[in-house]
């Protein structure tokens, strides 16, 4: 199931997250990674300096920049109030015969030893520096040291701070081809100012799709990739200059600073019930139920009533959920439904002829809860017989809307909010 980062606690499993109330580098235990991953041991440098795109930093690793680390080597990473700020700066001339020769200084982080996971939502928060040259990412690499694939989070340029790069790359075709075994989808999107304060970056990573956000609204979906299918780490870091992000245009430090990381795995699907809809022919009467045996009865004994398959999936009853109640009136047959307490103590005080038949199914309390699978159901009433109709989801609304066009139907609202399908329609009987 897909996950909705605006609906994280229906819809996601919290797997991994660092949200920097103190910083604890990789002891061998735990902590975070500061020095070069899997990949990097054979590609690039140990620390994550990366000559080939012509990088200027050299990052450097916590314990090479605390207190009682390398004489001489600034410290890039500061924790303060919940924030961990990464600081690329210009190297001091004594110090660049330590640092392999580059002009920055900088930090990146990882979690290659603490936490990799195949599929789920990521999302970093956090504020971007304003300066030319600056390149802060958040990415993705396969646990086991291969590549590609790289699954690109999020990535800014310091002299475009209103484009946010989303990419993967994958050794499959797909998308632009950079080389025989090299293949990239990619959008540049333009988004509001991303050094303007603290905004979040995910990606949905899913067996059949990847979507990319920026604060909770999508940006970007493309199709995964065929190797991308194994656990993958984590990455954050603030590069400076390269190829691509340019030279820096001065000698001040900028700062990336990083509110949290977190990772998501897909919760299992909400316990829900399958709502059978049945039709009466003679009179045009909807009948729901999520009762086996109820479906039963009324297959074998109530001849005139037509299976329509399966409306919409009623949630299990929890905390979040409300009863709807059913009610059958005598001298017509006709079957109503609601979710208001007060409007069924209305029913069954002022229409004698209504006998309530008690709680049909649930539906949420708040349609917010039910998340991206919400099914909203709207209720019609015929003016001339008081008869009631509903309709499961917008589509099915518009259409019974135009097909009643000048009728005697009136929309009396949303009656409740349930779930979209979770099986298709059963066979008809």
């Amino acid at each position: 199931m897909a996950i909705d980062p605006n609906n994280l606690s229906k819809t996601a499993t919290l797997t991994f997250a660092e949200e920097f109330d103190d910083f604890t580098p990789w002891n061998g235990t735990t902590g975070l990674d500061t020095v070069g991953a899997p990949q990097w041991s054979t590609k690039i440098h140990a620390t994550g300096t990366m000559p080939y795109n012509d990088e200027l930093q050299y990052y450097v690793a916590a314990s090479d920049g605390a207190a009682g680390g390398t004489a001489g080597l600034p410290d890039p990473f500061h924790v303060s109030d919940g924030l961990l700020t990464i600081t690329a700066a210009p190297a001091a001339p004594g110090i660049r015969d330590a640092i392999e020769g580059q002009a920055y200084t900088s930090g990146m982080l990882n979690t290659a030893h603490t936490f990799s996971q195949t599929y789920g939502y990521f999302e970093i928060r956090a504020q971007l520096p304003a300066a030319q040259g600056m390149w802060p990412a958040f990415w993705m690499l396969p646990a086991d040291g291969s590549w590609p694939p790289e699954l690109d989070v999020m990535e800014m340029v310091g002299g475009a701070p209103n484009i946010l790069r989303n990419t993967v790359h994958s050794q499959v075709s797909g998308g632009h081809r950079v080389d025989a075994t090299h293949y990239l989808d990619e959008s540049n999107v333009a988004v509001p100012d991303m050094t303007s304060g603290f905004h979040t970056y995910g990606v949905d990573w899913e067996p059949d799709t990847i979507t990319w956000y920026y604060d909770g609204q999508p940006t970007f979906q493309a199709a995964t990739p065929a190797d991308l299918n194994t656990p993958m780490y984590l990455i954050a870091d603030l590069a400076v200059g390269g190829a691509w992000a340019g030279d820096p245009d001065g000698t001040n430090p900028a700062q990336m600073t990083i509110d949290y990381i977190r990772g998501y795995a897909s919760a299992p699907d909400a316990a829900r019930d399958d709502t059978f809809h049945f039709r009466d022919a003679r009179t045009g009467d909807d009948l729901y139920t999520t009762s086996a045996s109820e479906r039963d009865y009324i297959a074998q004994n109530l001849p005139s009533y037509t299976e329509e398959g399966v409306a919409w999936a009623a949630p299990a009853a929890s905390p979040d959920t409300v009863d709807v109640f059913r009610f059958v009136d005598t001298r017509t047959g006709e079957h109503f439904y609601t979710a208001s307490v007060a409007e069924r103590d209305h029913v069954a005080a002022m229409l004698p002829s209504f006998h309530a038949e008690g709680v049909a199914f649930q539906a949420y309390a708040d349609p917010a809860l039910a998340g991206i699978d919400a099914l909203t159901v709207q209720r019609f009433v015929e003016t001339a017989t008081g008869a009631h109709h509903y309709t499961a989801g917008a589509a099915d609304t518009a259409a019974f809307t135009q097909a009643q066009a000048g009728g005697a139907w009136v929309h009396e609202g949303a009656a409740f909010t349930v779930l979209a399908p979770s099986s298709p329609p059963p066979d008809l009987w």
